[in-house]
């Protein structure tokens, strides 16, 4: 975390004896503090003073009080200090509260792991969450999450409370749709605005599709838990709630491994070092199987090979099997968008989601090649590289999957961000 710059300092004043539901109340704020992802907090212990009600208390032999000034105190940044202070004002009935601002010179701590210990989900969430209500028609749903790129919604009640969500895979898998998102972005607006009509017809709503009661998160999870929950589940992301299960935001795998790539450019002479017993190269969690072809493989061949692997990625390798372009369902309708016909396109892209092989791909793919669609230069890794390695890359570049070479630069893998999550959340 940095907090370089200007920050807030918070004192809170109280006496020994004051408590909280049976236990002293400065450990209570201490605790309270740490739950929800303050950097850190101090509690002092004075040796005299007096308050509102001007006794002097003191710890001499003569006079020894049992209620000593006790100050607890803490430096974070301003929105956080604010998202506590309701609490800390709940909590204390008796005291002094003040803030000062503060210029922070140094800020230092020692790296426990790749998800800092003091952060919560509520420090890195999207806050400007799109979602939708139970009655949302689904044709209002399928156009929202294409002009947003998004790939989910939550599904909210006139409370804001989350009783579902709405993915992608929902779409799919309940025949709402017949291609993926990804791939009805490619598709020209026309095409686009047909496909809305037809849903437009459709009865279907948010309450019909919708996965209930799906995971959510508390505010102050921390982070290294909600990447376990994430890697366990399978799940991109998943929406954070409020202590009335209010939508208050939404964390991705992309905001959990963009935290922990800061964290390495922040400070690179302290390497992150996997618990004993987890992944500890690119090596240890790549895919392998990966289908490869040569810049000269025919097209229609290549768009084969694109469809044996759920990752609907291709590697393109030279003689020497080193990489030389990579390939994706989404380059190949890019590509194709500026030289087919519409319905073309479209059959395309429903092979791609699942449908049938379009007629007469030979003679439309004719004389056309992998190195005509491929991607490249091409970012790789070497299998022994760190897995932070990958996270640096992935989100310094903003790729989702890097081919993964071994000492002789011959492809050997593929990592992913599912991968590196998983690895990263590994607990022993």
């Amino acid at each position: 975390m940095d907090l370089s710059g200007h920050a807030q300092q918070v004192w809170i004043f109280l006496g020994e004896s004051d408590q909280w539901h049976g236990r002293p109340l400065s450990l209570a704020l201490l605790e309270m503090l740490k739950r929800n992802g303050i950097a850190g907090g101090t509690v002092l212990r004075g040796i005299a003073g007096y308050g509102a009600h001007s006794f002097i208390h003191t710890t001499s032999l003569v006079e020894l009080s049992s209620d000593l000034p006790v100050i607890v105190t803490f430096v974070d940044r301003p929105d956080r200090v604010a998202r506590v202070m309701p609490e800390i004002m709940s909590m204390v009935r008796e005291g002094l509260i003040t803030t000062i601002p503060v210029e922070v010179l140094k800020y230092t701590s020692r790296a426990v792991g790749p998800f800092p210990a003091h952060l919560t989900v509520a420090d890195i969430m999207s806050r400007q969450v799109v979602s939708v209500r139970p009655d949302t028609p689904i044709a209002v749903i399928v156009e929202l999450l294409i002009d947003r790129a998004l790939r989910s919604a939550p599904v909210v009640d006139a409370e804001n409370r989350v009783v579902g969500i709405i993915t992608d895979g929902d779409l799919l898998t309940r025949g709402a749709t017949e291609l993926p998102l990804a791939l009805q972005r490619e598709l020209s607006l026309a095409e686009r605005a047909a496909a809305v009509e037809i849903l437009a017809e459709r009865p279907h709503t948010a309450a019909d599709l919708m996965t209930p009661d799906p995971v959510t998160l508390p505010m102050t999870t921390p982070l290294a838990e909600a990447a376990a929950i994430m890697a366990d589940r399978g799940l991109k992301r998943i929406p954070v709630v409020d202590e009335q299960h209010r939508l208050v935001g939404m964390v991705s795998r992309y905001d959990l491994l963009s935290t922990v790539a800061e964290g390495l450019r922040q400070r690179p002479a302290e390497p992150v070092v996997p618990s004993g017993g987890a992944p500890q190269t690119v090596g240890d969690i790549m895919m392998t199987g990966i289908p490869t072809v040569r810049p000269d493989t025919p097209l229609a061949e290549t768009l084969d090979h694109l469809l044996e692997t759920d990752k609907r990625r291709v590697v393109v390798v030279d003689e020497h099997h080193h990489v030389v372009g990579i390939i994706s369902d989404g380059d190949v309708l890019r590509r194709a968008a500026k030289r087919v016909r519409s319905g073309a396109l479209r059959a395309l892209a429903a092979w791609f989601g699942g449908g049938a092989r379009p007629p007469g791909l030979e003679v439309a793919a004719e004389g056309r090649t992998a190195a005509d669609v491929m991607t490249s230069p091409v970012v790789t890794l070497p299998a022994d590289a760190p897995i932070t390695e990958a996270v640096r890359l992935m989100m310094t570049h903003k790729i989702k999957r890097i081919p993964v070479v071994d000492a002789d630069k011959r492809f050997v893998g593929m990592v992913g961000r599912a991968g590196v999550l998983a690895a990263l959340s590994r607990r022993t």
